[in-house]
């Protein structure tokens, strides 16, 4: 199966989530702390590893250290979303997609055109915020603080607005990204596998027809989905959005001439002709 073909089912769907992995922001150009060699090289220079650094610990009694890292290894990576979250938007806008969740922290989905983003982990532009009094601050105040960015007012390290690893993810959040797995007929897993923590977190409460996979490569559980299609989300996910918006047009087309064909119809009914006649 193709991203054309894959088109076709999901324009069957009547609800779709989508489940967006690690994948999709490394096409992007995303170093991922994952990665193996980029890991190494982060505890290379900081003295420790992405785990630890990335964690509440590490804020609260390495602070400086860590807005170091977060500055230099994070914050310095934001890129624009690429071809694959673009067309997810479209996706959205056919109404076709009804809504994307995700635990990265550069908030593609939703720049790229997405309305409906589950943001699991938070982001890095949003709820940036002073825990003692909650005054909010943007993602370029944190960047371009000299070290440690303080609350303006009481003087306090800002936390950003992401989840860090050791930390309560939002549990409203994550039943409402739930709810919406539950209410779906198809589950797009896109630039992931089913064996990541996320997906494996949400598959309990699918009981719908579909579960699609998308990522590059393959990994011993692809078996287990409905639908696989091996290669770049950048690749296939653009072809979709592309038949899809075809189909709709056609659809749309079809609907307007059967509209037409039946005002034509009722105007050249026997009684319609008499009605004119009398008038």
């Amino acid at each position: 199966m193709n991203g054309k073909e894959l088109a076709g089912v999901l324009y069957k769907s009547k609800y779709t989530v989508c489940i967006s992995g690690r994948e999709m922001i490394v096409e992007d150009g995303i170093d991922s702390m994952r990665n193996l060699e980029t890991a190494y090289e982060i505890e290379t220079k900081y003295g420790y590893s992405p785990e630890e650094v990335f964690s509440a610990r590490f804020f609260n009694t390495r602070t400086e250290q860590f807005y170091e890292f977060y500055r230099e290894e994070v914050l310095a990576q934001d890129k624009e979303p690429g071809p694959a979250y673009q067309a997810l938007a479209k996706m959205e806008e056919l109404g076709v997609l009804q809504c994307t969740i995700t635990r990265q922290l550069f908030d593609f989905p939703r720049r790229a055109g997405c309305h409906h983003v589950y943001n699991l982990h938070g982001n890095i532009f949003e709820r940036n915020a002073c825990p003692r009094c909650g005054k909010l601050y943007s993602m370029e105040y944190l960047r371009d603080s000299g070290k440690v960015p303080l609350c303006e007012k009481c003087r306090v390290p800002v936390h950003p607005g992401v989840t860090l690893l050791g930390e309560m993810v939002d549990i409203g959040l994550m039943t409402e990204a739930a709810d919406e797995v539950a209410k779906a007929d198809t589950l797009l897993l896109a630039g992931t596998n089913l064996w990541t923590e996320t997906v494996q977190q949400f598959l309990k409460y699918f009981h719908g027809t579909n579960i699609i996979l998308i990522h590059d490569g393959h990994h011993f559980a692809d078996k287990d989905a409905d639908i696989f299609l091996s290669g770049k989300c950048s690749e296939i996910l653009p072809e979709t959005a592309k038949e899809l918006e075809r189909l709709k047009k056609t659809e749309a087309a079809k609907a307007e001439n059967m509209e037409k064909g039946e005002a034509v119809e009722k105007a050249m009914r026997p009684g319609r002709k008499a009605d004119c006649m009398e008038s």
